[in-house]
C-alpha cells in the first residue's frame, strides 16, 4: 500500500481532481495494466465515471464529442504500446476538429525495457497540440501546464505518457490551475465600413460559431443583414433550417460557386480552413472576403480582405449592431436555396439515401440528434437532415474519419440521455466500429443505428469509375448486419426494397434499448450527385 503525508495525495489523485475541477464526467477508453488502471481508480473516487469502450479509437471518438456536446475536455487513456498506437486516429479527429482532448497513456516504468516499447511521444507529436512524459518531480504542473493548452484556438488535444511509480508518487494538494487569460476582440472598423458598402452579403458559419454565445451573435447578424446564410458542416444548425435565411451547407465545392457568385461580400464566422475540400475556390470572380475567426487561421485558399482573429462573439456582436440591412428579398434567398439543393437529389430504384433520410427525419422523435459517418450516403443525411440548433448534427469533418457515427452516438446518449440519437453510417464505416455495438447494448443505450448497404465502398468506387479504373478493391459481399447485430443483443431489421420504412423506423423509436436497422440501397445515383456537388 503506498503511504504519504497526510496533506499529500498521488499524482493520479491529483490529475482525478483537476478532470473534476475542468468537468469531466466520464473517461472513455481501453485500459492496459499500468498507470491506466490508478487513474481510473482515482477517477472513481471522485464521482467520474470510466466508460469501456471496444477500441481505442472508438474509445476517443466518444471522448471528444463529448467534448464538443459539453465544452469540458474529453479524456481518453489507453494501455501502453499496441494502445498508444490504436487511439491515434481518434486523436487525428480531435487535431483536426479543433477537440480539447486528453489523452493519458500508459509508459514504461524503466528506460532499459524495450518490449511493447516505443516513442510514444513522437508518435502523437503531428496530432497533438504537445506531448509530454510526466514526471514525479513536476507531474502536476507539467499536467496543468499541457492542459491549458487545449482550449487556446485553434483547440486540439494533447498527450501525457504516466508510467505506475509516478501516478503513485505523492503530489501535493493544490488549487485549481489559473484560469484562462482573457481573449480580446478586434477593432472592426474597416469589416464595418465594407458591410456599409454592401448590398448583397452572404454570411457563412464554421466550426466556431457552434460555441452558445458566437451562435446567438451570427443569427443576431443574419437577421439584421436579412441576407442569406450558408452553413458547414460542423455549423449545421447554427441556422435554423427552417428559417427563410438559411441556403445549404458549404464546403468550398463548385456547388458553392453558384450561391457565392451573388454576392459582394463574403462574411466568414468561425471558418476553419480545415473545413474545406481541397479545391480552388468555387468563384471565378470572387467577392471580398472577410473572415472572423478566433485564433488561427492560416491556410485558407483566397487572400482574406479583412481577418479577425481576436474574442470572436464580441467581434460579430460589434458587426452586427453596426450592420445596415441589405437589399436581398426573402423570394430572392428562396431562389438560392432551390438552386442549392435541386441538383443534389438522387434518382434510382427502390430505396435511396435521400428516401431513407426524408423517412427517418418524419419518423423521428422532435429533437432527435443525428450522427453521420464519412462516405457518399453523407450527402444526402447532410443535405436533408433539418437542423435547427448547433449540434443536432454531428459529422467528422476536418479528418473525414469513417467508423464515427456509432461512437459519436454513444457519446450524445450518455451526454444527453433524455435525448434521442440515430446513427446513419455506411456498411463500410460500420465495419469498422461494428463490436461498438455492444457497448450501446451493455450501457442500455436507446441509439438507433440505421445502415445503408450497398456492398462497396461508394464514395471511393465512384472516384474509381471517374478515372475510368477497372473495379477493384472497393467491393465487397453483402453483410447481413441485422443478424450481427442481433447476436450482439440489439433489436434489428432487415430492410429490403419491399418493405415499409415507415413501420421499421416507427419500431425502432419506439424500442427503449439500442438497435440496427440494415436497409439494402441502390447506390446507382451518387456519380451524378457527386458531380453536382463537387463538379
Amino acid at each position: 500500500m503506498n503511504t504519504r503525508p497526510d496533506d499529500a495525495a498521488t499524482l493520479a489523485d491529483a490529475i482525478a481532481g483537476r478532470f473534476a475541477d475542468l468537468g469531466v464526467k466520464r473517461i472513455f477508453g481501453v485500459p492496459g495494466g499500468g498507470s491506466s488502471l490508478d487513474i481510473i481508480e482515482a477517477a472513481n473516487r471522485k464521482g467520474i465515471d470510466f466508460v469501456l469502450s471496444r477500441s481505442e479509437t472508438a474509445g476517443a471518438l466518444m471522448a471528444a464529442v463529448t467534448a464538443e456536446l459539453t465544452e469540458t475536455p474529453g479524456v481518453v487513456l489507453t494501455g501502453i504500446g499496441p494502445g498508444a498506437a490504436s487511439v491515434t486516429n481518434g486523436v487525428a479527429y480531435a487535431s483536426l476538429e479543433r477537440v480539447p482532448l486528453i489523452v493519458l497513456t500508459d509508459c514504461a516504468d524503466s528506460d532499459h525495457t524495450v518490449h511493447q516499447v516505443f516513442d510514444q511521444a513522437a508518435l502523437f507529436a503531428p496530432v497533438s497540440k504537445g506531448s509530454v512524459r510526466l514526471s514525479a518531480e513536476y507531474g502536476l504542473d507539467e499536467f496543468d501546464r499541457l492542459v491549458t493548452s487545449i482550449r487556446h484556438d485553434p483547440r486540439g488535444p494533447v498527450h501525457l505518457d504516466l508510467s505506475t511509480t509516478v501516478a503513485n508518487t505523492s503530489a501535493p494538494i493544490s488549487s485549481s490551475h489559473a484560469p484562462d487569460p482573457p481573449v480580446e476582440p478586434d477593432d472592426v472598423t474597416e469589416l464595418g465600413q465594407m458591410m456599409a458598402r454592401s448590398r448583397y452579403p452572404i454570411a457563412i458559419a464554421g466550426m466556431q460559431a457552434r460555441r452558445p454565445d458566437v451562435a446567438a451573435a451570427f443569427r443576431t447578424l443574419i437577421d439584421r443583414l436579412g441576407c442569406p446564410a450558408m452553413t458547414s458542416y460542423k455549423a449545421k444548425g447554427v441556422v435554423d433550417e427552417g428559417g427563410t435565411a438559411y441556403i445549404g451547407q458549404f464546403t468550398h465545392a463548385a456547388l458553392d460557386g453558384i450561391i457565392l457568385s451573388r454576392a459582394d461580400l463574403i462574411v466568414t464566422v468561425g471558418l476553419d480552413p480545415v473545413e474545406l475540400v481541397p479545391v480552388d475556390w468555387p468563384c471565378q470572380e470572387p467577392a471580398p472576403i472577410a473572415v472572423l475567426l478566433q485564433g488561427g487561421g492560416e491556410g485558407f485558399p483566397f487572400r482574406p480582405s479583412v481577418k479577425l482573429t481576436g474574442h470572436l462573439a464580441e467581434n460579430v456582436k460589434t458587426v452586427a449592431q453596426a450592420a445596415p440591412p441589405s437589399e436581398w428579398h426573402k423570394d430572392d434567398i428562396a431562389d438560392l436555396r432551390e438552386a442549392y439543393l435541386l441538383p443534389l437529389g438522387l434518382k434510382g430504384r427502390g430505396h435511396m439515401t435521400d428516401t431513407v433520410i426524408d423517412v427517418l427525419a418524419d419518423t423521428a422523435p422532435a429533437g432527435t440528434r443525428l450522427t453521420v459517418d464519412s462516405g457518399a450516403h453523407m450527402f444526402s443525411a447532410m443535405t436533408r437532415w433539418p437542423a435547427r440548433r448547433p449540434h443536432d448534427v454531428l459529422k467528422s469533418n476536418g479528418l473525414s474519419t469513417m467508423g464515427f457515427a456509432v461512437p459519436a452516438a454513444i457519446a450524445s446518449a450518455l451526454a444527453e440521455p433524455d435525448r434521442r440519437v440515430v446513427a446513419v453510417t455506411g456498411d463500410g464505416g460500420l465495419m469498422m466500429c461494428l463490436s461498438e455495438l455492444s457497448t450501446a447494448v451493455r450501457l442500455n443505450l436507446p441509439i438507433v443505428t440505421v445502415v445503408l448497404n450497398d456492398g462497396r465502398l461508394s464514395l471511393i468506387d465512384i472516384k474509381q469509375q471517374r478515372r475510368q479504373f477497372v473495379p477493384a478493391g472497393v467491393r465487397y459481399p453483402v453483410a447481413d448486419f441485422a443478424r450481427t447485430a442481433e447476436g450482439m443483443g440489439c433489436r434489428s431489421w432487415r430492410v429490403t426494397r419491399d418493405t415499409s420504412l415507415n413501420d421499421v423506423f416507427f419500431e425502432a423509436f419506439a424500442h427503449d434499448g439500442p438497435c440496427l436497422v440494415d436497409i439494402s440501397i441502390d447506390p446507382s445515383g451518387y456519380a451524378a450527385q457527386l458531380a453536382a456537388l463537387r463538379g
